[in-house]
């Protein structure tokens, strides 16, 4: 049941019914393909059979990996998409997710019936429509970050730093480009991985923070069912609402100064070779700039900017106030006492 339903969902029941009255495609994509995972479990372990014989011929990547991370609600799954759209990338799709044992072997199996369709970039807190779709591929993360998704190891073992590597590599084996992913979790724990996987580069996307924190807010109330609920990595010291903290509101913010230290010291420790902060606004203004700059900076390709451009007109920036007054003035107080300016990096 655990691979079907993230043990970090507190009220799945309740998620399901909240899903179902979004009538969002990604959100009923997400109900028919966990349903569908279920369905596929005896071929998933057969594959495995074939799958593990792929990480026995790997060993270590060599291509660079992109990994877009950031704290939740701050755009990293739009800039995931288009940076996979407009850059010669392999990324995990919404498959991997009915066959998490077998990604590699149940892709090829079935690649003929994952059509190319034309870019898009919805989603559903980070949830997309269509089996040939970006997925975040959590499901496959849990195998060496283990199944706590709001807590990120800051050390992996060498047998399973060891297993990461192995899959990684096979994965480029398998599909002759590089990879690009996303995972929001890994914004506090990019060093660990970065350890395991030397080709790995992390671009950190992020979001004024202000906005960011009443995102947080609306993303707990849709996907956990409260706003006292975690939803994201918190602040380790600030977690539960009535003990740590005395409002969700200052949960969330301390959960945002928690990443704002995390993203200064992560950059230190990898440099900015391998760690590079994206602003989300300046995203939204100016896509084309960030598939160059990762094009040209981590993938080593010429990027055609003004086709780019052409193709990804500016997108609308989703920084607008939402909140009550209240809430929003209690959202800068917040932020002010854990010392976030606004627009600092």
């Amino acid at each position: 049941m655990r691979r079907l339903i993230p043990a970090n969902f507190q009220d799945p029941f309740g998620l399901l019914m909240r899903l179902v009255r979004s009538r969002d495609p990604a959100a009923l994509f997400a109900i028919a393909s966990t349903a569908l995972a279920a369905v596929a479990a005896p071929l998933d372990q057969m594959l495995a059979i074939s799958e593990r014989r792929w990480y026995a011929r790997a060993a270590t990547p060599k291509w660079p990996i992109v990994i877009v991370v950031g704290a939740p609600r701050s755009g990293t799954t739009v800039v995931s998409q288009v940076l996979a759209a407009h850059l010669p990338v392999t990324f995990f799709n919404n498959l991997t997710a009915v066959f998490p044992r077998a990604p590699i072997v149940a892709n090829r199996l079935f690649r003929r019936v994952l059509k190319t369709r034309p870019a898009a970039y919805h989603s559903f807190h980070g949830r997309t429509a269509g089996l040939g779709r970006q997925n975040d591929g959590l499901h496959l993360w849990d195998r060496w970050l283990g199944h706590d998704r709001y807590a990120v190891p800051a050390a992996l073992p060498p047998d399973v730093a060891e297993r990461m590597r192995r899959f990684f590599a096979a994965w480029e084996a398998a599909f002759g480009k590089p990879l690009l992913t996303k995972n929001n979790a890994l914004a506090t724990g990019a060093t660990a991985v970065a350890r395991a996987l030397p080709t790995a580069h992390f671009v950190y996307v992020r979001r004024e923070p202000a906005y960011a924190a009443q995102s947080i807010l609306r993303a707990r109330e849709v996907i956990q069912g409260s706003r006292a609920a975690l939803y994201g990595v918190p602040d380790p010291e600030r977690r539960t609402v009535g003990k740590d903290v005395a409002t969700p509101i200052e949960a969330v913010c301390a959960q945002l100064a928690y990443h704002e230290r995390r993203m200064r010291a992560e950059r230190e420790e990898l440099g900015p070779e391998r760690f590079r902060v994206v602003a989300y606004e300046d995203f939204c203004a100016a896509p084309e700039r960030v598939v160059e700059r990762v094009g040209r900076e981590i993938l080593g390709v010429a990027v055609d900017v003004a086709a780019v451009r052409a193709a990804l007109p500016p997108f609308r920036s989703t920084n607008r106030v939402t909140v009550s007054a209240a809430d929003f003035a209690e959202i800068h107080a917040a932020l002010a006492r854990f010392g976030m300016a606004h627009g600092s990096a």
